[in-house]
């Protein structure tokens, strides 16, 4: 019932929509209609019929310029993207990519990185991966101000992932996401993130994907010019340094860490930082 309802919404979305563009321009029109045309086909059970309308999808989105069918053929790629097959889905993603790449406007990509929700919590590991690899190609070609709080809601689950092969690539992913993008909320809301790959007890990989969340909270603590921002960060690793069950190289990376966030705030002080700065931990 969901799947028919989901459906019957995408169909008068793209009726609306055919309507509102053959009033207003009558190549938008086209390509709307086109796309209609194709809403039965992405979700073929043939493949050669599935694989021919993804990459017409594809070609539509790219070629307009118009935000509205941009968002439209994103919509239909959705469907390929949630397929169980990745020799569908992964082009389906890439295909994503590109046309988020390809305008300016924001809220394209952003609903681009809301469409990769599905195989960014995927079991397969390669799938998962090629999501992340896709929230960088968007990332990359945005205004990271603008797209990097979406950009770490998106990477959220993946670095919370269990698997190391997915939350190592996703780290990266998030420390890509804000740098540069000055934006106080998103380098708070990747601190958070970064909570659960601190936290990792894994007997094998759990050192590595530790240092790997250490030097992203650095990073981001470095790259801050935001006090607040700054401070959560040394107080993420100072709670963690203390961490009885850390290893002596560890807890050392996470001092040198919390020096070198000191060292770039613009007015050193030996303070302590705020203990309201300074996680709780049960």
């Amino acid at each position: 019932m969901k799947n028919v309802l989901s459906v019957l919404g995408l169909w008068i979305l793209l009726s609306v929509a055919a309507v509102a563009q053959g009033n207003a321009n009558p190549r938008s029109a086209t390509q709307i209609a086109e796309l209609i045309s194709l809403r039965e086909k992405v979700a073929s059970v043939d493949t050669q019929t599935r694989v021919e309308a993804t990459h017409r999808v594809w070609a539509v989105g790219l070629a307009t310029a118009d935000p509205e069918i941009k968002l439209t053929a994103l919509q239909l790629l959705a469907e390929p993207v949630g397929s169980a097959s990745d020799h569908i889905r992964m082009p389906a993603m890439y295909a994503m990519a590109e046309i988020a790449n390809s305008t300016a406007d924001i809220n394209v990509k952003v609903k681009a990185l809301e469409l990769l929700a599905e195989p960014l919590r995927a079991s397969q590991v390669p799938v998962r991966d090629v999501a992340v690899d896709v929230v960088n190609n968007i990332v990359n070609s945005a205004d990271r101000n603008a797209i990097a709080l979406a950009a770490v809601h998106a990477l959220g689950e993946p670095v919370r992932s269990g698997n190391n092969g997915v939350r190592i690539p996703a780290i990266n992913g998030i420390v890509n996401a804000v740098k540069g993008s000055h934006n106080q909320g998103a380098y708070l809301a990747a601190l958070d993130v970064l909570t659960a790959p601190l936290d990792s007890s894994a007997m094998i990989g759990g050192m590595e994907v530790r240092m790997m969340a250490v030097m992203a909270v650095e990073r981001i603590g470095v790259e801050s010019s935001e006090t607040a921002a700054k401070a959560k960060a040394m107080g993420v690793l100072q709670s963690y340094a203390g961490k009885g069950s850390w290893e002596p190289e560890a807890k050392r990376r996470a001092e040198e860490a919390v020096a070198a966030i000191r060292g770039s705030m613009r007015e050193p002080s030996s303070s302590p930082v705020p203990t309201s700065a300074i996680p709780k931990r049960s």
